[in-house]
């Protein structure tokens, strides 16, 4: 009978020490060292934990290891590019930097339909001020071939505006209103874009007023199909509607990375699949549209094709550009370049695809000389398929650019 009271006793004793020790998660402390709490409700400095300085932790973390909190993926103390990373628990204050920038724009024609006595639709998006003289950035297809043009600021305020350049590559349009000291954001400011980096777009969908949808980066340098090369989306999926096109992506810190453009339609049933034009775009574009009404290209005179097109040849050489057409009297065809010329090299930096090789031309100014490193080979003439040939010879040439026609595409004809 005593037994069975021992035995009774000594799982009473256990069950308070497992009790202690699942709910405290501190082990039961020693007789000769009792734990002090002070009146705060937190232990001392001579006994708190290890684990008490990381953050959530609290007085009660047992046996957990000290960590430096700057170590923590995530954690607000982790730096990039000189920011704190995105350990925040709300975007207020980031989005109170951007919002009275943003604003609603509207655009309809002033020719209306006299003989039937309709009037025709208005346009209704976004805008982004990025000067404090009333310079307004947007989407050229909310504006093209519009006469009239308003501007409605976030405090309400509405302004006529007038279109001062586009730029049709990248769909982007400057407006001006006649106002100054205007809330605005800078171009160039914030650090590129990475996948998962969390981002907010502000802008006025379906007319409803400045609403703002958070989401991250789903993909950087993205083309839609038939798109320009120059449009190197940033792909998020914050939720983009009608009437967002033009409005600001920003950072959790208030800053402009990007220019909200377009959303993935169709009978797909799609959903959280945006565009936007990033930053480094922007900020390369718009002040050529604000200086010179539109965006001077350097242009070769060439069709390019991608070097994977043709695996026998991109397995034996490398990464490259094929040069598959030059246009007679071009740059291209006054500096010495030929049908079926490989790029690997321009002004010493490695071409890997056709859309790099563009792209490196067209940021350089008209007039500009620029070398290319290319491979020649002799190619049968009868099927200019060039892995008919195995010998290459390298050479340096030096060209100077020209400007870029409205349309490349009706000077450069398919073969």
């Amino acid at each position: 009978m005593r037994g069975k009271a021992q035995f009774f006793l000594l799982c009473a004793v256990l069950g308070v020490v497992i009790g202690w020790w699942w709910t405290t998660g501190r082990p039961w402390p020693d007789i000769d060292l009792p734990v002090v709490v002070t009146e705060s409700g937190q232990y001392p400095d001579e006994v708190s934990k290890v684990g008490d300085s990381i953050p959530g932790s609290g007085p009660t973390s047992g046996n957990a290891v000290a960590t430096d909190d700057s170590s923590i993926p995530g954690n607000a103390a982790t730096p990039y590019n000189g920011m704190p990373s995105t350990g925040v628990v709300s975007y207020h204050d980031g989005i109170m930097k951007v919002a009275p920038s943003v604003v609603s724009l509207y655009a309809t024609s002033s020719s209306d339909d006299a003989t039937t006595g309709t009037r025709n639709p208005i346009s209704q998006g976004s805008g982004v001020i990025v000067n404090a003289d009333g310079v307004v950035l947007t989407n050229l297809h909310l504006v093209e071939g519009h006469d009239r043009i308003s501007v409605v600021l976030s405090d309400g305020r509405n302004y006529p505006a007038l279109l001062i350049g586009s730029d049709r590559e990248t769909d982007l349009a400057v407006v001006r209103v006649a106002a100054s000291n205007l809330p605005y954001v800078p171009l160039d400011d914030a650090p590129p874009l990475r996948v998962g980096d969390v981002v907010l777009a502000i802008g006025n969908p379906f007319g409803v007023g400045q609403t703002v949808t958070q989401g991250i980066v789903s993909a950087t340098h993205r083309r839609v199909a038939g798109g320009s090369v120059w449009q190197h989306f940033v792909q998020i999926d914050a939720a983009i509607n009608p009437g967002n096109s033009g409005g600001a992506l920003i950072n959790p810190y208030g800053q402009l990375v990007g220019v909200n453009t377009a959303v993935f339609r169709g009978d797909t049933g799609a959903v959280g699949i945006g565009f936007s034009i990033p930053a480094d775009l922007l900020a390369q574009v718009v002040p050529q549209i604000i200086e010179h009404g539109s965006v001077a290209r350097g242009w070769l005179g060439v069709a390019v094709e991608e070097l994977s097109l043709f695996p026998k040849l991109a397995r034996d050489i490398g990464p490259g550009a094929m040069i598959k057409q030059v246009l007679p009297d071009s740059p291209a065809s006054r500096g010495g370049l030929q049908d079926m010329d490989i790029v690997t090299a321009i002004n010493g930096q490695p071409v890997f695809n056709a859309t790099q090789l563009l792209l490196a031309i067209s940021i350089e100014p008209p007039g500009t000389p620029v070398s290319l490193t290319i491979l020649r080979g002799e190619f049968i003439s009868s099927t200019m398929d060039p892995a008919q040939t195995t010998e290459f010879e390298t050479r340096e040439l030096t060209l100077e650019l020209g400007i870029r026609p409205e349309d490349p595409s009706a000077v450069i004809k398919p073969r």
